[in-house]
């Protein structure tokens, strides 16, 4: 487009031009609009400015007082617990009014060995799994505290044991046993009434303290002998293509044969028949107290044919069977039974609900010195070359300490009874301070776990030892192998009962390779890396160089855990390491006679032994603590809060969804296999 100049006469006229004019020229009034709307995006903008900046003030100051009130409410929670506990269960935390003739213990529900945590989230959280699982939270100390207490009632005239699903480890079944039969000696005009709708080996073990044993009508044995089986996956594996990484040392083939095995091996086999013939025989010969029952169970369930023919003849009544057999004395249902305590003692509402005492509320309303609960703590001041704790004397009593390590052990836990190392800490702890206790007995039924763990627990015992002097033995029950084992090395003498399983010695770590199976649907693994030891395998074979990594790890521990064994027995210091290791294990005969234990002893038999090697004289008083850890820790906490909060307006089922999940996020995950030191049987309930 061509611009003429104007003065050029020949140019066209001036209209005809093109021309660049200016908005003010054609517009006067296009400033004072252009104004006015800016005033009026100003504005807007003030007023969004002001009210986000209100809301956020009122957010922040909501958030301020929130806060106060969570700490107000985390005092109420640790200051009024036991108010809470009581609204909650339903049950109040004042003395017993009056002692009814009919002594309960109801133990439908798993026995805890160890003293249940007295923490507010503690009680509320058994409150709920006893609400929605229709069971008893019980723990063997409560048990016989109660039965103790009750030898001072004269009021009480009847026990009665409701046992039906009653499972707990053997020794444990035996403790209640020695109680009922103690209380029994002792007060011998007191009858005695067990009853089960159906009885598992422990809790009949128990019901042969009594003097009636009662039986449900469609009841019978939850046992007919005992067993032990493992799924095996190496078919199952290799179908999938799925590669199995089992690293271990020696022979150890139990705890790992079900990855690389389809059949148990004919060695371990052996060790476990061998093993299980023993209990078997061990656990009738416990039933001698009554006339025929040992007898009884080896000439019908030691013989299938036989049973089979003499149910078929009470038309297929097990109870009936167990009766004529002598097992039981009589066949009723716990609604006759319970309503015939009603007629003779008399009932609360109604004829279904007879005046009992109840054995917890006995326990709970007797003041007791026999469990620490909290530490009596003092600060000191350390120098660098002062290692000993100072602790004051409560009452110059002395006393033996019970410290507990049960199930697994693993490296961390919110749980206040898992076996860790900061609940070890947290008990040992309270030891260090309390210059009364004497001698620590280590109660222990654990099948092993981490290895890092246990070494750590095991240091933990030798500095115990080396700051205090005092003696530390163990109490080995149902279980203590491997890395429980690995602790008990540093302890002084070993003790077990005759139904423990001990030794296990050796370590292992297993991981599964799915880089086949991944390489399979398209999925591939490529990176760079300064040393394929630092390589992360997924979707790629792991490099020889870890597989022989792991393998020097896993016989270096193996090897220092030999040598740990040797050096705290001096009976297998010229023994060859492959009677006593090698993942076997052995019951209390047979690792006595390997001297990988001292005697066969309880919990209170062991006791008798340390009071007998500390007491100076016949006016020592020695009594037995029993330690529980800590557990007022952040989380639980939030957790009681979180409790007392939502138990007004959330359904219990949900409340305790909420807090299994609280758990579950809890806990520590690892990225590679860990190095364990366990044994292949986990568990022995009966």
């Amino acid at each position: 487009m061509d611009f003429k100049d104007p003065d050029n006469s020949t140019s066209q006229n001036r209209k005809d031009y093109i021309t660049i004019q200016t908005g003010a020229e054609n517009n006067a009034s296009s400033p004072s609009l252009l104004k006015g709307l800016c005033h009026i995006f100003m504005m807007i903008g003030s007023i969004i400015t002001f009210i986000r900046n209100t809301v956020f003030n009122i957010i922040f100051i909501l958030l301020i007082i929130a806060i106060f009130a969570l700490v107000g409410l985390v005092n109420t929670v640790s200051d009024k617990g036991s108010e809470v506990i009581a609204e909650l269960s339903g049950k109040s935390t004042h003395e017993i009014e009056q002692i009814e003739p009919v002594l309960c213990f109801d133990l439908n529900g798993p026995i805890y060995e160890y003293p249940l945590p007295d923490d507010d989230y503690s009680k509320l959280s058994r409150s709920l799994d006893e609400k929605l699982n229709n069971r008893r939270i019980n723990d063997i100390l409560s048990i016989e505290k109660a039965l103790k207490a009750a030898l001072n009632e004269d009021g009480i005239k009847e026990i009665y044991l409701n046992l039906t699903e009653c499972k707990t480890t053997f020794p444990v079944a035996e403790r209640i046993y020695n109680a009922v039969r103690e209380y029994k000696e002792k007060k011998p005009d007191t009858k005695i009434t067990a009853f089960a709708e159906s009885y598992g080996a422990s809790a009949y073990r128990i019901a042969t303290a009594a003097d009636r044993i009662v039986i449900d009508p469609l009841g019978g044995f939850d046992f007919k002998g005992f067993a032990s089986s493992n799924l095996y996956l190496k078919d199952l594996l290799d179908r999938f293509r799925v590669e199995p990484l089992v690293f271990k040392a020696g022979e150890f083939k139990s705890a790992v044969e079900i990855f690389t095995e389809n059949r148990m091996s004919d060695g371990v086999k052996k060790e476990y028949q061998h093993i299980f013939d023993s209990l078997w025989k061990l656990y009738k010969n416990s039933l001698n107290a009554r006339d025929h029952a040992s007898s009884a169970l080896t000439a019908v369930f030691d013989n299938p044919e036989r049973f089979l023919s003499e149910l078929d003849r009470f038309r297929g009544s097990e109870a009936e069977l167990l009766k004529n057999m002598g097992l039981v004395d009589e066949i009723n249902s716990q609604l006759n039974l319970e309503y015939a305590y009603s007629k003779d003692y008399g009932f609360e509402d109604n004829m279904l609900n007879p005046n009992m005492t109840d054995y917890q509320d006995l326990a709970d309303s007797i003041a007791t010195v026999s469990t620490i609960s909290k530490a009596k703590k003092k600060k000191h001041k350390k120098s660098s070359s002062e290692n000993t704790v100072k602790s004051e004397s409560s009452d110059g009593k002395s006393e033996i300490a019970v410290l507990y390590g049960i199930g697994e052990i693993v490296d961390f836990s919110e749980r206040p009874t898992d076996f860790t190392p900061d609940n070890i800490a947290s008990q040992i702890e309270k030891i260090l301070e309390d210059k009364n206790i004497k001698g620590v007995i280590f109660y222990i039924n654990s099948p092993g776990g981490s290895v890092t763990a246990s070494e750590k627990i095991r240091n933990l015992i030798v500095k115990l030892k080396e700051t205090r002097e005092i003696p530390v033995y163990v109490s080995m029950n149902s279980l203590c192998a491997s890395g429980a084992y690995w602790i008990s090395t540093a302890c002084d003498r070993l003790y077990a009962t005759p139904t423990t399983i001990t030794g296990s010695i050796g370590v292992f770590s297993v991981g599964l390779g799915l880089h086949d199976l991944l390489n399979e649907y398209g999925i591939r693994q490529d990176g760079v890396e300064t040393s394929e030891l630092e390589r992360t395998p997924f979707a790629v074979r792991m490099p020889e160089s870890q597989r022989r990594m792991n393998t020097l790890q896993i016989e270096g521990i193996y090897e220092n855990f030999i040598s740990l064994v040797k050096n705290s027995r001096r009976a297998l210091r010229n023994t060859d390491y492959r009677v006593f290791a090698e993942g076997k294990v052995f019951l209390c005969e047979d690792a006595l006679s390997l001297k990988l234990i001292d005697d066969s002893k309880d919990l209170f038999g062991v006791y008798e032994e340390m009071k007998a090697a500390i007491k100076k004289d016949d006016k020592d008083e020695i009594t037995l603590v029993h330690l529980s850890s800590d557990s007022g820790n952040k989380a639980n906490l939030f957790k009681s809060l979180f409790l007392k909060t939502a138990s007004g307006f959330v359904e219990p089922e949900y409340v305790k969804t909420i807090l299994d999940l609280l758990d579950k996020s809890a806990r520590v995950s690892e990225n590679k296999p860990k190095l364990m030191a366990i044994g292949a049987i986990r568990e022995v309930t009966l």
